[in-house]
């Protein structure tokens, strides 16, 4: 009875973790655009790491405080999200540095990232890693949107 009430917590977190990941990737594709999709993504993310302590969640909301950088007017404002990113996302990559989607995610920043600020270090090391680990994964929506950004 035991080994089945562990399996259905098991079935059921497992299920609320892929939703609340599908849920802050739609957030992903609107928040460069949309600053209230940026406050709702660093909202979602911030709840769903204080709760899980899931790195993945720390990449989420990192991205969200890039997005903020690139909405707010202030340039104080401006470089304090951005340097909050960049820790938060550090921090992320440093718990669970194999994890394709903080890698994605911190490919994807670097690459956009305007070069003077000096956040482009790992490009390359990002590239490849994910060109050569993307096919490992079961997560078919990752799966498929690695291959389409790095045109695999």
């Amino acid at each position: 009875m035991k080994k089945l009430s562990l399996l259905l917590i098991l079935l059921i977190s497992n299920m609320m973790f892929s939703q609340n990941v599908k849920e802050l990737r739609t957030l992903l594709k609107t928040g460069e655009s949309s600053e209230k999709s940026a406050k709702i993504l660093i909202e979602k993310s911030s709840t769903a790491y204080r709760n899980s302590k899931e790195p993945v969640y720390g990449g989420f909301l990192a991205v969200g405080k890039f997005f903020m950088a690139k909405h707010a007017f202030n340039p104080l404002k401006k470089m304090s999200y951005f340097n909050e990113g960049k820790k938060t996302m550090e921090q992320a990559l440093k718990a669970d540095p194999k994890n394709l989607e903080i890698r994605l995610m911190r490919l994807i920043t670097q690459e956009k990232a305007p070069s003077i600020l000096g956040y482009n270090q790992q490009i390359k090391e990002d590239r490849n890693f994910l060109a050569k680990e993307y096919k490992n994964t079961n997560d078919e929506d990752l799966k498929l949107y690695i291959k389409d950004y790095l045109k695999l």
